[in-house]
């Protein structure tokens, strides 16, 4: 079982950073928050500001876990973290990901999300 972190990150002007999936990744094409499996040994946060900067050059402050969840196909316990941006310009790691972009809550619930990946955003645009 994989363990996987995704951090919903609000930038200074309240715009979310999303990537979108790059094939052959299960659900290409689709937006997702960026984040993904955590090495074995290391602290999921650490893991996760790591795949952020990895995934988009963007540096990001882990600020707490608002949910955790398993899935069955493939096997992954996923962990979900809110995150403040802190610095960097986006640079797309584009073998894992087509691109990533900012983009405010409208604007995101307008995309085809990945997983459950719009239940968060639903949860934002309803100020929870």
């Amino acid at each position: 079982m994989a363990r996987c972190a995704f951090a919903i990150i609000k930038n200074k002007s309240n715009k979310l950073l999303l990537v979108q999936i790059a094939p052959p990744f299960r659900e290409d094409h689709k937006w997702n928050f960026p984040g993904g499996v955590i090495e074995d040994g290391e602290a999921l946060e650490i893991g996760l500001a790591r795949e952020v900067v990895e995934e988009t050059n963007i540096v990001c402050e882990i600020t707490e876990m608002i949910d955790k969840f398993y899935t069955q196909d493939p096997e992954n316990n996923i962990h979900i973290f809110k995150a403040n941006y802190i610095s960097g310009e986006i640079k797309p790691q584009l073998h894992e990901i087509l691109q990533a972009k900012w983009f405010s809550v409208n604007e995101a619930l307008k995309l085809p999300m990945a997983h459950n990946s719009l239940h968060y955003l639903e949860d934002i645009a309803n100020g929870e």
